[in-house]
């Protein structure tokens, strides 16, 4: 018998993969009692998650009703609205949504950002060693991981930089269970998502800037967007674009802190370690704990047991894929090396996803991690953890993962 799944339980957050593991040991997917009462289907293995990012009989769009059962509120069509993403729909609506978003995250634009990103990484830097300078400690989440992304996307959507630091929490509390934060913390959240996007959107059209959020409320290419198709990309690509890379930064500098011999050999090995620094944090940290949820159009057998009735809910748990033992040996290990070009690579990791839905900002991610993760050890030589690792508190949920404190210290 499974244990329930409590995704705000402390304890799992900080460490889910021994129960993540228990699920593999049983089948490509399991059916999980969660602590609401009901039941899902948790995928675990990494063949079998490719397999159903993959298949059209799993599919993005939710159910009607989806969600806890409550009275109609500002709230609750605020999140209805900011959910019309494109993560939450199929084909033929996610092909149109992704073809019109696809031309902002072309190589050639993103590589454009690297001098923006790495002028924002050296003053982020320059900060951090004067907090460092004035207090002992500081906390690399705060001061490194998180506003580099926010400023990045930031730019991309023409955000103003006095309110991203209000858009932070927001994000943060919409990502999170509902009962790992106050009661009404979370409608909130939505509620004033949806007024700031509602307010951007018109401030765009009547003031548009050379922004990407500029260009897809005035592109009016196979239609357009619509205003609610507007709001729920401006969310998305908030979301997606700083929650990840920031968790990603977050992990990336603790698995190095708490690794010194990868931290030297990142920096002897030049540009080449450090992209297999990143890669590696991809696979072994996954920002992504694990994708959206998804549901069966039709009875589904998986094999080795596992038949999924039509309607059923499934989550892909890319934190699990990304350590299954079939396809990484020692998964639980941090070991950069391999993914280094010279001899055998590992598998490739699914922290984007696979499929008509893999991420469309892998790219500038990488970009980020690769440009900020050698500035900040090389201007900070001396940089240690002032914390026990063990104790350090992580976000709570199944979708996004990362460690919310990295408290650092000279030696």
């Amino acid at each position: 018998m499974l244990d329930h799944l409590n995704p705000a339980d402390p304890g799992f957050a900080r460490d889910p993969y021994p129960y993540y593991a228990r699920l593999r040991a049983q089948g490509p997917a399991a059916r999980v009692p969660l602590t609401n009462g009901t039941h899902a289907w948790l995928v675990t293995g990494y063949d079998q998650a490719r397999a159903v990012l993959s298949d059209p009989r799993f599919s993005n769009v939710p159910p009607q009703g989806a969600g806890r059962p409550g009275p109609d509120s500002p709230a609750r069509r605020a999140r209805g609205c900011l959910a019309r993403h494109m993560l939450n729909s199929d084909a033929p609506d996610h092909t149109r949504l992704r073809r019109l978003t696809t031309a902002a995250f072309t190589p050639r634009r993103v590589d454009a950002l690297r001098p923006r990103i790495e002028h924002l990484a050296d003053g982020l830097v320059t900060e951090l060693a004067g907090e460092l300078d004035r207090h002992g400690t500081a906390d690399l989440v705060d001061a490194f991981a998180f506003p580099l992304p926010v400023l990045v996307i930031g730019e991309v959507l023409g955000v103003p930089e006095a309110d991203r630091a209000d858009l932070r929490e927001w994000t943060y509390r919409v990502g999170s269970p509902a009962d790992a934060l106050e009661p009404g913390a979370v409608d909130e959240a939505w509620t004033r998502l949806h007024a700031y996007f509602t307010q951007l959107i018109g401030h765009k059209r009547e003031s548009p800037g050379d922004d990407l959020f500029s260009t897809l409320v005035h592109d009016a290419s196979e239609g357009g967007l619509d205003d609610g198709e507007l709001l729920a990309m401006a969310f998305l690509l908030l979301f997606a674009g700083y929650e990840t890379t920031m968790n990603l930064l977050a992990s990336a500098t603790l698995m190095l802190l708490t690794h010194e011999e990868e931290l030297d050999a990142a920096r002897r090995g030049g540009p080449g370690r450090w992209a297999a620094v990143v890669e590696e944090t991809l696979r072994h940290g996954s920002p992504l704990e694990g994708t959206t949820w998804r549901r069966t159009t039709e009875r589904v057998d998986l094999g080795g047991g596992a038949v999924i009735p039509a309607e059923d809910s499934v989550l892909v748990v890319l934190a699990a894929a990304n350590r299954d033992p079939g396809h990484f040996p020692a998964p639980d290990d941090f070991q950069p090396a391999r993914y280094l070009p010279e001899g055998r690579r590992a598998a490739p990791h699914l922290a984007f996803g696979h499929g008509s839905h893999f991420c469309l900002g892998s790219r500038l991610g990488r970009l980020e991690a690769a440009v900020a993760l050698p500035r900040l050890f090389d201007a900070l030589p001396g940089l240690a953890l002032a914390a026990d690792p063990a104790e350090l508190p992580y976000r709570p949920g199944l979708l996004v993962r990362g460690p919310r404190r990295v408290p650092v210290r000279r030696r």
